[in-house]
């Protein structure tokens, strides 16, 4: 469990489904929004200038009422989502409009809805160090503060005036603001202020072009990270269809070696019929009964010219009579080379 999480402003963990942490997010923002308004008010009570209207108090309430309700209803684990935002129920129960805290009760109880910036802080703090991490930046804003501070003590010492004076000298001169409330009135004050403007502006824009370089190349990183994403989909897709492709090829290749198989088997049963039906030719026997299928109809036999039946005067030309055996033969052998080619 993070900090976040142990002072209840975890909001939506992460996860949740996509739509519940993009709910989340967006009342992030309208929960930022309603903080500062309390910021506000609170910090103008104590001025001549209060902001007390009671709509308002009731609308910044709703707020807090509808993102923990919202919230509730969209993510899934719900014990959860209470447990790391326990300071959001506490919010809701204890600064309802209609219970009148009064005296130092509700300072306390109106401020207590400011430690949600906590949650915005730390974000906020996360983003800090990842800049302070990259091109050195931490390095360069060290020297920046150390460059503003003991620019501010050398002016100080010249001048002979407050520290507070010299550093805020330093500082506006540098970042070249120049508010001239603070400005050298000795020769040597001036030549030390003409060193530092050179200097410290150009300090400074190394500060200024790091911070440029991490906003975009955190935009530059995001197009990377998308593109990489579309590439990994890309290739999973392809990797898909290329083992479907492979099925699909395979079961054309049996499907095409079983249908030469039994075209093989075809043949060889032809031939057999054929051979055996010119040996009982030659032999004159009876056509046995397991071949009596070729007979198309069930004429009588003719009676030969010597006087006695002619057993074979139905079945006609033999269908494998030396034409047809050659072209069956062939068609053997086209069958035989498309399955050579298909292994």
């Amino acid at each position: 469990m993070n900090l976040k999480a142990l002072l209840g402003v975890a909001g939506v963990h992460r996860k949740e489904s996509p739509r519940a942490r993009s709910v989340g997010r967006t009342f992030e923002y309208l929960v930022a929004i309603a903080v500062l308004l309390v910021f506000l008010q609170l910090v103008l009570s104590y001025t001549h200038f209060p902001i007390e209207y009671a709509w308002l108090d009731r609308v910044l309430w709703g707020v807090f009422v509808a993102e923990l309700v919202v919230n509730l209803i969209l993510v899934q684990d719900r014990s959860r989502y209470l447990l790391h935002n326990w300071l959001s129920v506490l919010i809701v129960l204890v600064a309802a409009p209609w219970i009148s805290w009064q005296g130092d009760w509700a300072l306390i109880f109106r401020a207590l809805r400011l430690v949600l910036f906590l949650r915005f802080v730390s974000t906020f703090f996360q983003d800090v160090l990842l800049l302070l991490k990259r091109n050195r930046f931490g390095q360069i804003l060290s020297g920046f503060a150390f460059l503003v501070i003991g620019s501010g003590g050398i002016f100080s010492y010249i001048e002979q005036r407050p520290i507070i004076d010299g550093i805020w000298y330093a500082l506006v001169t540098i970042t070249t603001v120049g508010y001239g409330d603070v400005v050298p009135l000795t020769q040597e004050g001036r030549i030390f202020g003409s060193v530092l403007i050179v200097f410290g502006v150009m300090f400074f824009s190394l500060v200024t072009a790091n911070f440029s370089a991490f906003l975009i190349g955190s935009d530059q990183r995001k197009l990377e990270r998308e593109i990489l994403n579309y590439v990994r989909q890309t290739e999973k897709r392809l990797a898909t269809q290329s083992l479907q492709n492979e099925k699909h090829v395979e079961s054309i290749m049996l499907h095409s070696t079983q249908q030469i198989d039994r075209l093989k088997e075809e043949l060889h049963r032809y031939r057999a019929l054929e051979e055996y039906l010119l040996d009982m030719q030659q032999k004159a026997d009876p056509v046995p009964e397991e071949f009596t299928t070729l007979k198309e109809s069930s004429d009588q036999p003719s009676i030969s010219n010597e006087g006695r039946a002619n057993p074979y005067s139905h079945v006609g030309p033999s269908p494998f009579s030396s034409p047809h055996l050659s072209a069956l033969q062939d068609i053997e052998h086209e069958l035989l080379s498309v399955k050579r080619k298909l292994r």
